[in-house]
This record gives C-alpha cells, structure tokens and sequence, in this order.
C-alpha cells in the first residue's frame, strides 16, 4: 500500500518544564474524513499545535510515538494498535454532523423514507442517531453499509456523509452531508491534554471555543439569510398564484393541501392544510375526477352551476399533485378578447369576395366555387402566377368561412431565411437560441388560433420546415423551439404557390404526404391573359382607387391595354396604372401615357397572334401527325410547361370555343381531338 504522509504544522516550542509539547496525531477511517478532519483543527488552532494525520484505507507504515493520538472511532482502535507505543496516549473522538451541509435535508417532506449509508453498520447507525438528535425525527431511517444487500432496497432518498463508494448499485436522490466533525467536547479534550502553558491554558481554550462558537455563528446567519430569501420568494410566489385567473391548488399523496391560491379556496371551499380526498369523499358526485389517480387535462367539471376545465399533472420529484381549474365562460371570453386584440394589430382580413373585381365567366365560376369551399374546414391550395391575387383570394375565404371572427395571418416562405420561418411559425421558448427574446415568442400557429393561417409561396419552403407542417397539420398541435410541451392548436391553413408542386413532388423537392395534406381543396387563379375581360375593368379600380376619379382611355390606348399579356398579372396592372398617372399630361390617356412594355404590343387577330389558340392547335396536329390520341387531359398537363396552367375544366371551355368555330373536332370516346381542314390552314398561316 502506498503510505499517507503525515500532514505536519510547523509550531513554536511550547515547554512544558524544558520539554517539546506532544504531537497530535489523528488517524481516521477514511481519506474523505481526514481531510475535513484536518481542515476543521487547522481552522481551530491556528497552527498551534503540530498535527499528523492518516487514514487507515491508506495504511500506517510505521510506528507511532510520544503522541496524542485521536482516533475517529474507536471500531479502529484494535486496526491501529500495533503501530501505537506504549508512549502514545489514545483518545476517542466525539463527532457530529457538518451543519454546513444540513441545508440540503430541510427541504425532505416528512414521513420521507431515508437510506443512511456509511462504512460500518455502527457508522451508520451513529449518523442515524445525530440526525434524530438535531430535529429530524419524523422519518423512516434504514442503515446501508458493505455486507448490506440491495436487494428489494425501498428508499426515497440516499443520505451519507462523504462516503458514496458504499451506495447501492442504481444509487438515486442522493445527499452528500460531507463527513462527521468533532464536536466541541473532544476539541476541549485534545486542548486539555496538550498540556499548554497553565497560565494560558483559559486564554487558548476561550480562543478555540471563541472561534467554534463564530462558525456555528456563521453558520446561523447563513442560514437565517437562506431563509429569509426563501421566504421572500415564498411570499413572491404567493402573490404571483393569487393573481392569475386560474385555480391553482398542489397537494401530496396523502391529499394534504400543500398550496392552495385564492380563486382555489373559493371555488372549491377549502384551505391549506385540509385534506383534498376528504373533502372530495363527502361531495362524491360534484368531485369524482379529484380522486381520479390517471394524470387528466381539460376535464369538464362543474362547481355549483359554473362549468371549468380541470387540468391534474403528477409531480414525481416531490411525490406529488398540481390542480388547475379554468373558468370556460372567462376562457371564452380572454380568447374572444384576444381575437379582438389580434384584429385590431392588422391580423385580420382586409378582403372579400366583393373585392376580386372581375367581368369575365373564368373569375365568375372561380368565385361561386370558392365561396363553396369556404365553408369548409379543410385546408386549401391555391395555385396561380405571381400576380394574380392568391392573398386576396385568401382573405376573401377567410372571411366568407365560419372563421371570420378569428384572426387572419399569413407568412411568405420565399421572404425570409429557413430559421426565421421556423421561429415564426412555431415560436419559440427563452433561451431557445443566441439573440432569443427575454420571455420567448409565440409563433403564428398559436396567433392564428381558431382562424386562419395562409402559408404563401409554399413552393419555396424546406424539407426540416415541410416536415414540422405536416406534423401540425395531422397532430394539430405545435412545438416552440426549444420547447418540450406541444400546444394544441385550432387553425385552418390556406396555402399559396406559383409553382408546379406536382411536378416537384416528383422529382422529390417536395413531400408527397404533404402535398395531398394542404390539396385536400384546389383553386387555380387564372392569368390575366385567359381573361382579358377583367384587364379594363380591375384597370379602371387602380385609376379611380389611385386618382381619386376615372380617366378617358383613347381606343389605340384600349386595345393596347387589352393585347399585352400581362406577365406580372394584376400586379403590373397596378405598377402601370401609377406609372400612367405620374407620366400623363392631360385627362386623356393615350399612346404617350403608357409604358415601353406596352407600346411593343401589336393589335392580336385570332388566326396569327392568340398564344393560347395556336398551342392547342399545334399541340392536336403534332399528336393527330404521330397518330397518338389526345384529349383534353394531356392538353391540360402540356398546358402548364406552355406557362399557361390550364385545368381540365377550363380547357374543356377552350376546346369547345374552338369547335364551334370550326377549327376543332371533339370526337366522343377513345377518339381523340382532331383539326378540321380550317384549323389546320389555321396553322399553316403562322
């Protein structure tokens, strides 16, 4: 073994009769003890006295001599005695317990199983004994110490002083209260048999007791401001559960009130201290779900005419139980006042369906489909080029569904980066991340609780964000970042793109499940150019909308207006309307007033320049040259790479125009589109 060496002080002579005074010599069980052992004498003599210390675990490697020898217990009395001369006078210590540590038991509930572990079954037991001896009565104690076997061990909580190597394997709720000290008594032995100077003998033994008594002293004051902290906080948190509009009430497993707020005691008729299955017992029927064991959450249970939701939640760590109760009618009302409030901060609906100026049959038929589909709880696609209104279209849905009192939110994935989408969907908790807001955030699902939340250029979004909304759309409930409690929520979700999701889905950009998730309704918003009935019409809004009153338009300026394609949509509509307005001379709007773009466009003619006309014609004469058949299906599907984004039923339409002109033969069946002779010359002219 290797040898502990002796922790000696260096002193001055103190003669007794010419000779040098004894040594001390403390021998203990442990390292952990000689230390705080040794630490707690230097403390107290002030390197008076020279002290030599080891510990048996470690082993004597030679003899010990003209010494006062204190051993830390007298169960290593018969292990030391061959290294002890017959010069050595031998001293039992008396120890007690390190009140520096015993802050760590006060907060142990009573009736608290305790497991005392130490090196010896007498250890042990001593421990046991001064933890009884100090107030700390009302606990069941069991004694742990090697030999012991831990088999079937039933405790709450470990408690040992410094000595953790012992503990059971799966050791839990373990208390280090450090290593028993000397007590007073054996300090005034050891000063005693020291044999200091007799005429200072009262003046040395006042010093040390002087300097015992100011770290029990210190001790006290510590602990008084401990306590007086916790009381304060104490009281904080009083006040704190008394203000909210919620009953609050906490009790332990026997179902004595440990809290009880204001609201609680009033509802429920009780105060703490009282016991909660007693009470409940006697009114059995009006309190059934409080003697429930199962954790519960917005249980509705009614208290004398008044309906609340009752939360429970189990508490592990104290063995015990949290009640809330909410009051339904005043929930109902905070959250009718919260939509108010989101309303009144812009999150709300600016559009309805009178707002979609519009003339052509196209925009007829979109709106009497929509206002159908807003009746609706599903979620909706809405597709169309940039441009064309999918926002307003949304918030037209919104407030023609039955979520029009609630809030209206929407967020633009193309707009902002991957970790702010996320933030601001979800929320997130404090501390959540570098630059994280004090108190946190709440995210635009839980804003849009009970309305409607429209997810713009979806397309656009990215797969760690694609698969946190498909979870919230089937589990409807969302996590805060960095958060670990879900939060339900109750939100529509109109989503808006002007890509092919379809497409992407396919080549794996894009989450199947997802997409058949948000397309449970579908809306195409058509171009401006497959309903050039609308362009003078919503032209004529931005005028009198901007101008204040309506402008004459000249018929060259009118049909150039009506040619352009408008591959911005009604939004370019509008940029050329401000254009118009900054540039124009008179109340005439003519050829000057109106922008390059415009001014290339040529007057159209049916046979040579309708774009659309011309596709379907020559997408039918390359597959009737193939002898491949074609319907308006496949026409439909060639339609979206041509950048026109026909469905099936509006193609249906053009197909049928272009029949009755002449031009088209819809055969009935497996037959296929055909060109007449005029639509193929049709052709043929370009």
């Amino acid at each position: 073994m290797i040898p502990n060496l002796p922790q000696k002080q260096s002193v001055g002579q103190l003669p007794v009769g010419g000779t040098p005074m004894k040594r001390l010599v403390v021998i203990s069980g442990s390292e952990a003890t000689r230390r705080e052992l040794i630490a707690q004498l230097e403390d107290l003599f002030d390197h008076r006295v020279q002290i030599e210390s080891y510990a048996t675990d470690n082993g004597i490697h030679h003899k010990i001599g003209h010494a006062l020898v204190l051993l830390t217990s007298a169960l290593i009395r018969e292990e030391v005695k061959d290294c002890l001369e017959d010069s050595c006078e031998v001293m039992i210590a008396k120890r007690t317990l390190n009140f520096a540590h015993l802050d760590k038991l006060y907060a142990l509930a009573e009736g608290s199983s305790l497991l005392i572990v130490n090196d010896l079954k007498e250890t042990a037991d001593a421990v046991v004994e001064l933890l009884k001896k100090i107030g700390f009565t009302n606990y069941h104690y069991q004694s742990f110490y090697p030999g012991c076997s831990s088999a079937g061990l039933i405790y709450d909580f470990l408690i040992t002083p410094g000595e953790l190597e012992y503990s059971p394997n799966n050791a839990h709720n373990i208390i280090d209260i450090g290593p028993r000290i000397l007590d007073i008594t054996t300090i005034i032995e050891v000063v005693e048999s020291l044999q200091m100077l007799s005429q200072e003998v009262d003046e040395k033994i006042h010093l040390i007791s002087a300097k015992y008594l100011s770290k029990i002293i210190s001790l006290g004051k510590e602990l008084h401001l401990r306590h007086e902290n916790l009381k304060m906080l104490n009281d904080f948190l009083v006040r704190m559960i008394n203000s909210v509009n919620d009953g609050i009430l906490s009790y332990d497993r026997t179902g004595r009130i440990l809290l009880i707020n204001q609201i609680a005691a009033k509802v429920l008729g009780m105060v703490e201290g009282a016991n909660l299955f007693e009470e409940a017992r006697q009114q059995s029927k009006k309190m059934y779900a409080f003697l429930r064991e199962e954790t519960l959450e917005n249980y509705i249970l009614h208290l004398d005419g008044a309906a609340f939701m009752f939360s429970k939640i189990r508490i592990e760590s104290s063995d015990s139980c949290l009640l809330t109760l909410k009051n339904v009618r005043e929930h109902i009302n905070m959250e009718n006042s919260l939509k108010k409030e989101l309303k009144r901060q812009g999150y709300r609906a600016k559009y309805t369906f009178n707002d979609l100026i519009h003339k052509s049959q196209l925009m007829k038929d979109l709106i009497a489909k929509a206002r159908k589909l807003a009746e609706s709880e599903f979620s909706i696609m809405i597709y169309g080029e940039s441009g064309t209104g999918k926002e307003i279209l949304a918030s037209a849905i919104h407030n023609a569904s039955n979520r029009h009192s609630g809030p209206f939110l929407a967020v633009n994935f193309s707009a902002l980066p991957d970790e702010l989408i996320e933030s601001e969907l979800f929320g997130y908790e404090e501390g959540a991340f570098t630059g994280a807001k004090r108190g946190g955030k709440t995210g635009l699902f839980e804003l849009a609780n009970q309305g409607t939340l429209l997810l713009d250029e979806i397309g656009d979004t990215s797969a760690k964000i694609q698969s946190r909304l498909l979870r919230v759309l089937q589990e409807k409930e969302v996590l805060k970042v960095g958060g670990t409690q879900n939060i339900p929520v109750d939100v529509r979700v109109v989503a808006a793109t002007n890509k092919d999701l379809y497409a992407m889905v396919k080549k794996g950009l894009f989450r199947e499940d997802l997409y058949y998730r948000l397309k449970k309704l579908y809306i195409h918003i058509p171009p401006l150019r497959q309903r050039r009935e609308d362009i003078l019409p919503i032209f004529n809004h931005f005028l009198i909308q901007k101008n204040g009153f309506d402008l004459k338009l000249t018929a060259d300026a009118r049909h150039l207006l009506n040619d352009y394609d408008w591959p911005g949509n009604v939004r370019e509509l509008e940029s050329s309307v401000e254009y118009i307005l900054a540039v124009r001379d008179g109340d005439l709007i003519d050829r000057s007033s109106l922008s390059e773009d415009l001014l290339q466009t040529q007057p159209a003619s049916l046979e040579s320049q309708d774009r659309l006309v011309l596709f379907v014609l020559n997408a039918i004469h390359a597959h009737n040259q193939n002898h491949v058949l074609i319907g308006r299906k496949k026409l439909a599907e060639l339609s979206v790479d041509a950048r026109f984004s026909l469905s099936e039923q509006q193609m249906r339409k053009v197909l049928e125009d272009l029949a009755s002109r002449g031009l088209v033969q819809m055969g009935r069946g497996k037959v296929g589109l055909k060109l007449t002779a005029l639509g193929s010359s049709s052709i043929d002219l370009t």
